[in-house]
């Protein structure tokens, strides 16, 4: 029967099973009659076998074949190409701006913190130059084209660098936490060694994770076939240690940082309607007492526009206000992004896995959504240096001027911008000159001009008032400026 079914070219999978039946008790020669029956089979049966069973080897796929493996139109192959292409020079340019701009930039160096977003980078960069390029020849040729070392290679820096990246984003989270609960206790610990042993934590956690299918929790290689090993224990130590576990940590942590930024909002809001000026410096509030006892009514009317301008006709700091919001975004962000991304593949993994477990057969799942699941949370490497280059001003200045060539300036450029914005002067391109620091005050410098101006009509005392509200009221607006700057890169 099977003689006459391969020679008319209708051999079936039941006739496989048979004759490997007959193979193992010993009434047929294994794996050379396989092949040579095989080998008679016409290319779709080939094919079929190789997708539907894990253990059809590509050896015995005719090499005519190859190509039908390709589950892509010549139009369809074209476009994945190229969209898996952006999304890996997307991972690497963007991951490797990050660690330029912190190795460039000595106001990025000075936050211990930012040495673990270098860490992040340097694993989500390495997924882009050892993972991806391996993946989308997989992808796109519809098998594995490399031996089995390539393949033990390939699936281990998979596992290692995205259960990194992982694990690197719960230590972000967890130095923030710190920060924000516990800022003049954990300022002190916060040294670089001790973030130089939290990053050999990840790493080290990462390699537990990724050496054990290296020493043999594994299923023997099929040519043709790279995958992950499907071992009961294996997926659920990993599922769990890779990605259940962080995630639990995360969603405490930021849910904690976002109840406490809720209130910050209300005891804001709270001090809006309880009155504005109740923060004010004692200093600013002294001088505009005077002022307002003895200087005449042109002075009394421009200390009045001193105060709207400084708090933005609130009774609460802007800086405060903005940076409560900006927090709430990009903890939304962060945590959207990292479970969108990744939340589906593990929980397809772990299903499975249950699934094996439970019935004793493998689940076929269907190769279309087990890619997409996948390259989902490969999207996730590209999409961490954007989130920090849109709500972290400290990195996106950085960015700009590396991608204009502007590396040997970039610290200079950067003091200009800084220089300019926060005593609202403008900016003259790679320096700030003596000129434009004599130029004519904007911002709080135009409020305490406008003082100025006021008080030659008043008595001398009255006027040295108002030149010290004047003063205290840019000294206010510089504070709201660096802590606004502060709270975003604590963020």
């Amino acid at each position: 029967l099977l003689e006459a079914e391969s020679s008319s070219g209708l051999f079936s999978y039941r006739g496989l099973q048979l004759l490997e039946a007959e193979s193992s008790s010993g009434t047929q020669s294994p794996s050379a009659e396989v092949a040579a029956v095989a080998a008679a089979m016409n290319c779709s049966e080939q094919v079929r076998l190789f997708r539907d069973r894990a253990d059809f080897s590509l050896d015995n796929v005719s090499s005519g074949c190859l190509p039908s493996l390709n589950r892509y139109s010549p139009a369809a192959r074209a476009a994945v190409g190229i969209a898996l292409s952006v999304l890996t020079s997307g991972i690497c340019l963007g991951n490797l701006l990050v660690i330029m701009s912190v190795g460039l930039v000595k106001k990025l160096q000075s936050s211990p913190s930012n040495f673990l977003i270098v860490s992040l980078a340097s694993s989500d960069l390495l997924v882009g130059l050892l993972v991806l390029p391996t993946a989308i020849a997989y992808q796109l040729l519809g098998y594995f084209p490399f031996p089995d070392t390539a393949c033990d290679f390939w699936t281990s820096c998979d596992v290692l660098l995205c259960t990194s990246s992982i694990l690197n984003l719960c230590a972000i989270s967890i130095d923030r936490y710190l920060v924000i609960t516990k800022p003049f206790e954990y300022a002190v610990k916060r040294t670089p060694s001790r973030m130089a042993a939290m990053i050999s934590c990840v790493w080290l956690l990462s390699a537990c994770i990724s050496i054990p299918p290296m020493l043999g929790a594994k299923e023997p290689f099929v040519p043709g076939n790279c995958g992950y090993s499907e071992t009961f224990g294996y997926q659920i130590y990993a599922t769990i240690g890779a990605f259940y576990i962080p995630l639990s940590v995360m969603l405490v942590l930021y849910g904690n940082i976002f109840k406490l930024a809720r209130r910050m909002a209300k005891a804001d809001e709270q001090q809006k309607l309880g009155g504005g000026l109740a923060e004010e410096p004692q200093a600013a509030a002294t001088g505009e007492a005077e002022a307002e006892a003895g200087a005449a009514a042109s002075v009394g009317s421009a200390l009045k526009s001193l105060r709207r301008r400084n708090n933005n006709g609130r009774g609460r700091p802007a800086g405060r206000s903005n940076s409560d919001t900006k927090a709430i975004k990009t903890l939304g962000a962060i945590m959207g992004c990292f479970t969108f991304c990744w939340l589906p593949f593990f929980i397809m993994q772990i299903s499975l896995a249950i699934w094996k477990k439970v019935t004793g057969s493998k689940f076929d799942i269907e190769k279309n959504v087990f890619d997409t699941f996948l390259w989902l949370g490969y999207v996730n490497s590209f999409m961490n240096p954007i989130i920090y280059a849109k709500f972290n001003r400290d990195f996106r200045m950085p960015f700009k001027h590396l991608l204009l060539c502007h590396c040997r300036s970039i610290n200079e450029r950067l003091r200009s911008q800084q220089y300019s914005e926060q005593y609202g002067l403008p900016s003259s391109g790679r320096g700030t000159s003596k000129r434009r620091l004599g130029a004519g005050p904007t911002g709080a410098n135009a409020g305490a001009a406008a003082a100025n101006s006021a008080a030659p009509g008043a008595s001398g005392r009255a006027g040295r008032s108002v030149r010290r509200a004047s003063d205290a009221s840019l000294r206010r607006s510089r504070h709201q400026k660096a802590a606004e700057n502060n709270n975003e890169q604590m963020v």
